[in-house]
């Protein structure tokens, strides 16, 4: 039975992710606490070459406006849960080890993430799904926005279950 849900969010208002798990948790009856990582140093970026402190601050700033968001969100549903923003150390540590990690942390029995649509930086990125599935065992469920209804937007659930690598 679920009863605490660890939700990975991104920058988008509109997050899929975070209405799958609300969705979730009303289901379940489980807490939700949603999740923003941010990632100081974008890998194709050499650290060296580049001062970040005003970029460090306005990515961190934006990681508590996501976090805000969140939570006003996961309280006008009614679910009890809450919301947090952190920062990646600037080496060692990718998206998907941290989001493991915290889930350890809070004791999370399922982790919740989106599904990124491919773009030409895609090569740039972790996958973070398979990150995930390296650091934790956990279920892992990816949720996907389906193609759009007639009435709207639908949303389409896909279980997948972490797998020990």
């Amino acid at each position: 039975m679920v009863r605490h849900i660890l939700v990975a969010v991104g920058t988008r208002p509109d997050s899929i992710t975070l209405e799958a798990a609300i969705r979730l948790a009303h289901e379940t009856d489980a807490r939700v606490t949603a999740l923003h990582v941010v990632d100081p140093v974008p890998p194709y970026v050499g650290a060296e070459t580049c001062d970040f402190s005003a970029t460090f601050e306005a990515l961190d700033a934006y990681g508590h406006a996501v976090e805000a968001r969140c939570l006003e969100a996961i309280h006008r549903s009614g679910c009890e849960g809450d919301a947090r923003s952190i920062v990646l150390p600037m080496c060692s540590s990718t998206i998907g080890r941290a989001i493991a990690e915290h889930a350890r942390e809070i004791g999370a029995d399922l982790l919740v993430v989106g599904n990124r649509r491919a773009s030409l930086f895609s090569f740039f990125r972790e996958n973070l799904y398979k990150e995930l599935l390296r650091h934790t065992d956990t279920p892992v469920l990816v949720a996907t926005d389906a193609l759009p209804a007639a009435a709207g937007r639908t949303l389409a659930l896909r279980p997948r279950y972490a797998e020990t690598v």
